[in-house]
């Protein structure tokens, strides 16, 4: 043995012993994970677009100081809902015990509340979203000082808040809450239609509703606005990601022949589609709470490791809106519809929501056969051609009557020189 080799000091005690704390403390990771922490580096690209802005829900914002004011609030709702369920708010306590370890689970961070205050969290938070969703502005009146629905600012902060990813309890948790209801309060009834249907009173950019939503796969709110914006059939194939022509734009697809066309109302936004020189894309509307919406679906896609439809989707209409003058294209052609900011705000939307999300070169592209049969038709010569003719010739009345005087000036040319030319 080497004399200058030095002998391993063993571990002290104590040592030892604070790095089996530290090893005992971690909690286990659970499958049923799906509430996640924003990343700083998000955070401050657009810090409203993730951090609530008058309520907490769930444990991540739970206690701040400056969403303390909405506790008052949150126990009024709970107070008038418990009346309309099956338990006194003795037994409701102890139904809310049983959803507590599985709760926990569900965030990504150690949440340090003790169990009454975890418990307590899931009742008034899971009973101010029940309450919310069976309350509606029409049934508000003067008499119940309602200081949410009463209030049109405190309603649109209160729904950008609740949509939020580090802004969520478990939907299980608000499942279970809703069926405590009496029958005469809504027990029974579909829960993710409600919900729904709520957002899409508010947001015009909330699409419709596609009974194919699965109630026991959907994780909180946001999973369930994610899961509305799919196709109803999943039936692209995804191919490996390429590297994307910058050059293509909607401008430039137009003027290669194609032709721009909005989908039916119908259509979910996602479900995008190119045959016979026509690119039909579902209308995109634009809203307040548009960016956030965007940012948080995908930031959840991300983190829970889903497939990255909406993602895609982003990243697709950011090569072809890429200027104001694309913007304006896609409005004029009903395909944006726009109740927010100019065209030069929408042209970067798409790719401001996917700054600093993590692109992968192996990972699939759910729209490359769409964008490779657009590129194929964009680089034929004749649809350049075709394009250009009915561009600069056949884009109104008069352009065609010149063309077609010239070309019969130049038919009765050529059969004056024939003739000439045969009369020898």
């Amino acid at each position: 043995m080497d004399q200058n080799q030095a002998i391993p000091e063993l571990p002290d005690d104590s040592l030892l012993d604070s790095i089996n704390k530290k090893l005992e403390a971690l909690s286990s990771l659970s499958k049923d994970c799906c509430i996640y922490k924003v990343p700083e580096r998000l955070r401050r690209l657009n810090p409203d677009a993730y951090s609530p802005r008058i309520i907490s829900i769930g444990p991540l914002h739970h206690g701040e100081k400056e969403l303390e004011a909405m506790e008052d609030h949150k126990m009024r709702y709970l107070k008038c809902l418990v009346p309309k369920t099956s338990l006194s708010l003795e037994g409701m306590i102890e139904v809310a015990k049983t959803w507590e370890a599985k709760a926990r689970l569900c965030y990504a961070e150690d949440i340090k509340l003790s169990s009454n205050e975890f418990v307590k969290m899931l009742i008034v938070d899971a009973g101010f979203l029940v309450e919310l969703l069976l309350r509606s502005p029409d049934d508000v009146d003067d008499s119940m000082l309602d200081r949410i629905y009463g209030k049109q600012k405190m309603i649109v902060d209160v729904n950008h808040d609740i949509m939020l990813l580090e802004n969520q309890l478990p939907y299980f948790v608000v499942k279970k809450m809703f069926g405590l209801l009496d029958g005469g309060h809504g027990r029974g009834l579909p829960l993710i239609p409600i919900i729904h249907g709520h957002f899409k009173k508010y947001w015009m950019s909330i699409p419709s509703f596609s009974t194919s939503i699965s109630d026991s796969e959907t994780c909180h709110f946001v999973d369930l606005l994610r899961s509305i914006h799919l196709p109803l059939s999943l039936s692209l194939p995804g191919k490996s990601m390429k590297m994307m022509d910058s050059t293509l734009s909607a401008k430039v697809i137009q003027n290669a022949g194609v032709k721009l066309k909005p989908a039916d109302s119908s259509t979910p936004p996602l479900d995008i589609r190119f045959a016979d020189g026509v690119l039909t894309i579902p209308k995109i509307k634009i809203s307040d709470i548009t960016e956030a919406l965007y940012r948080n679906i995908i930031l959840f896609e991300q983190c829970h490791r889903l497939k990255a439809y909406f993602s895609d989707y982003m990243m697709f209409l950011s090569c072809f809106v890429r200027s104001p003058m694309d913007a304006e294209l896609f409005i004029d052609q009903g395909i944006i519809v726009n109740r927010r900011g100019n065209a030069k705000h929408i042209a970067s939307l798409f790719d401001r929501v996917l700054k600093e999300t993590t692109q992968t070169s192996y990972s699939t592209f759910y729209y490359q056969t769409v964008y490779d049969n657009l590129q194929a038709h964009c680089n034929t010569t004749w649809n350049k051609w075709h394009a250009i003719l009915r561009r600069d010739y056949f884009h109104n009345p008069w352009s065609i009557a010149s063309v077609v005087a010239a070309v019969v000036l130049l038919l009765l040319t050529f059969m004056q020189a024939l003739c000439s030319f045969l009369a020898l």
